[in-house]
């Protein structure tokens, strides 16, 4: 007889380092964490002595959510993958993805966080700074006030987004790329890490050396 899964818990969509932290962050804070989803890429979990359970089926996955007997994290890097998969999961279950935000983080009150954002430690989102859904952003970067961040972009540990950008969907920023005010990053840009963007970037432009 398969043995129950509790309630209440949490499943971590994803196998990789970025997986692996968010168990241990909501670990950390007291939640149960159920165990990773296996992925086409990674069909075994990376435990790392976390105590979570095993892997479970992606069957049993959207049967959890569905009953509203989990909630989930999608921990996964790719910002196209994350897309399909928070897709797929929505259409099936009518339920967003969960956020991961360390205790750390410092949002100011008029900012807007979309769902499912994956935000490490001591971030800080500035004033009416609309971020939106299924964002990561890195430990120790700061996001400007008045700057828009559209869904599923990347930005790396360190980087320092000026007041008043736009960085468009799929967007790549390195760690420790600083973008000055008023600067526009076009949809699936990627900015290498450690440059400084002074002008607008081109939607799928690679920017800097």
């Amino acid at each position: 007889m398969k043995e129950e899964l509790p309630k209440n818990g949490i499943l971590v969509v994803g196998t990789g380092t970025l997986a692996r932290w968010a168990a241990q962050l909501l670990e950390a804070a007291g939640e149960l964490v159920y165990g990773f989803v296996p992925t086409r890429e990674h069909p075994e979990k990376e435990q790392d002595n976390l105590s979570i359970l095993p892997p479970i089926t992606r069957a049993r996955m959207w049967k959890l959510i569905k009953q509203h007997q989990a909630d989930y994290v999608i921990a996964l890097v790719d910002p196209v993958a994350r897309e399909r998969m928070a897709t797929a999961l929505f259409e099936k279950t009518q339920r967003v993805a969960r956020p991961v935000i360390h205790d750390s983080v410092y949002v100011a009150p008029t900012a807007r966080l979309g769902g499912g954002v994956l935000l490490f430690p001591h971030v800080v989102i500035g004033i009416s700074c609309d971020i939106g859904g299924y964002v990561l952003i890195e430990s120790l970067t700061a996001v400007g006030a008045g700057t828009k961040v559209d869904d599923f972009v990347n930005i790396g540990s360190g980087c320092q987004i000026g007041e008043n950008c736009e960085i468009a969907s799929y967007a790549w920023i390195g760690r420790g790329c600083v973008i000055y005010e008023g600067v526009r990053i076009g949809k699936g840009a990627q900015i290498r890490p450690g440059s400084i963007v002074r002008d607008h970037v081109k939607p799928g432009e690679i920017y800097g050396e």
